[in-house]
């Protein structure tokens, strides 16, 4: 796997996981202290995710448009990134 598609897997995960974990911080006890640690978090995440995808060379457009859209960004980069990886 190219290290750009292992970079962007990666972010990936971590983005989905910020942003699970804040919907369940707001859907359970909705501490603020956990929100304002994540959120920025999950915000530097996806600003990464967007970034990498953006500059990347050799990326088709549809894995650049995924990896910006808000929220679905993770994992729709994520299916595209496995499906460059197997060449498809």
């Amino acid at each position: 796997m190219r290290p750009l598609l292992r970079t962007l897997g990666v972010l990936s995960a971590l983005e989905l996981i910020s942003v699970v974990a804040l919907a369940a911080n707001l859907l359970t006890v909705h501490d603020e202290a956990v929100a304002s640690a994540l959120g920025p978090v999950h915000g530097a995440l996806y600003l990464s995710v967007a970034l990498a995808a953006l500059l990347g060379r050799g990326l088709t457009s549809r894995t650049r448009v995924y990896a910006i859209l808000p929220l679905l960004s993770g994992p729709l980069t994520m299916l595209r990134v496995r499906r460059e990886a197997a060449g498809e």
